[in-house]
């Protein structure tokens, strides 16, 4: 990591722990909050969906509602870069129960993917009938329904608990060799702090940072109806980014690291057109900033903005003499309407 991005790093992490803000912090996107009431049986199951400004395509699942500590975590970063968090109300419990026909079933809900995991997961649990295994089946495609098409990561939010799950779990002769293609172990890291992924390009990038990442093998993982085996099977980016319970700095720095080595990953962008105000030039490979946050960069005479941010009409964009830097402004008081790159051109004032 090189060293500035190793200080805006430790600044997050300490804003993260310690709820300070002060400097010239971008206040961040409150999140519209849907709660879907789903009927499992007799009990139902409320299931948040949370949208941090207008970006979709980065989708944040958290499935254990004990696994908190990823959640607190991926709040602070969709506050700043923004996405889609799915959570499960389950009162802080990993399991679900519900009663169907005055008797009660308890499944894993990173189970029940594939209609072969709901009923494996059913049995280890407890108790199993043809009706339970069609409802929490129909559950699991609910959840399903509310991933957008074409995302381009699937980040699911875990924790776990010391020496109970680690990457030497993937490691030749473990339980789980035989789901990883390969396997990235770094002796300074906490076994315990792990990625998995289902891309090889981000478990290379993810590898070079020197964490402890795990492949999944796709075509022959065990098919236990989970969500990387279901996002595997279908060309589905998935990363699983995981600390024990309380690492809370621990898996900010992780998730950070991941997300930044996502943009690298050919992130589409959105090429505008532009004019400048009065005689100034703007050379390619000016960057464009709003806040401290970089979002794109001059390319041969267009703005090139990453897709996760795309522009809009109550959005000002100045050229700050200075440093030749281009930056953002939001005025929230007046209207909204997203910018078309094919038919706008941005006007971009100077300062």
């Amino acid at each position: 990591m090189n060293p500035l991005k190793f200080l805006v790093t430790i600044l997050l992490v300490t804003q993260l722990l310690t709820g300070s803000t002060a400097g010239p912090v971008f206040s961040g996107y409150l999140p519209r909050t849907t709660t879907i009431y789903h009927k499992l049986g007799e009990t139902v199951v409320q299931i948040h969906v949370s949208q941090y400004g207008d970006t979709d395509d980065l989708v944040f699942i958290n499935l254990h509602d004990d696994e908190y500590t990823s959640v607190i975590a991926a709040r602070k970063l969709l506050e700043r870069s923004g996405g889609l968090l799915i959570t499960i109300d389950n009162r802080k419990q990993r399991n679900i129960r519900f009663r169907l026909r005055n008797q009660t079933y308890t499944f894993d809900p990173n189970r029940i993917f594939s209609r072969e995991g709901v009923r494996s997961t059913l049995s280890e649990l407890g108790r199993i009938s043809a009706p339970a295994v069609d409802e929490v089946e129909r559950f699991g495609k609910r959840i399903v329904q509310l991933i957008p098409a074409e995302p381009r990561f699937v980040i699911a939010l875990h924790n776990n608990t010391d020496g109970h799950f680690s990457v030497h779990s993937y490691r030749s002769g473990s339980n789980r060799s035989r789901d990883a293609k390969a396997v990235s172990y770094n002796a300074r890291q906490d076994p315990d702090d792990l990625f998995l992924t289902t891309d090889e390009k981000l478990y290379t990038q993810l590898a070079a940072l020197d964490y402890n990442v795990i492949l999944q093998d796709n075509e022959h993982a065990k098919k236990d109806g989970s969500l990387s085996v279901y996002c595997g099977e279908r060309g589905i980016r998935y990363l699983n980014c995981e600390t024990e319970h309380g690492r809370t700095g621990q898996y900010f720095e992780m998730i950070l690291a991941a997300l930044d080595a996502i943009e690298k990953l050919n992130t589409p962008v959105l090429a505008y057109r532009y004019s400048l105000e009065g005689s100034e030039l703007l050379s390619d490979d000016a960057e464009v900033y709003f806040g401290e946050k970089k979002l794109g960069r001059v390319s041969s005479g267009r703005l090139e903005i990453t897709r996760s941010f795309p522009l809009y009409d109550n959005m000002d964009l100045y050229l700050q003499s200075k440093n030749r830097r281009v930056e953002i402004t939001i005025d929230p008081t007046r209207p909204k309407k997203k910018l078309d790159p094919r038919s706008d051109e941005i006007k971009i004032g100077v300062r």
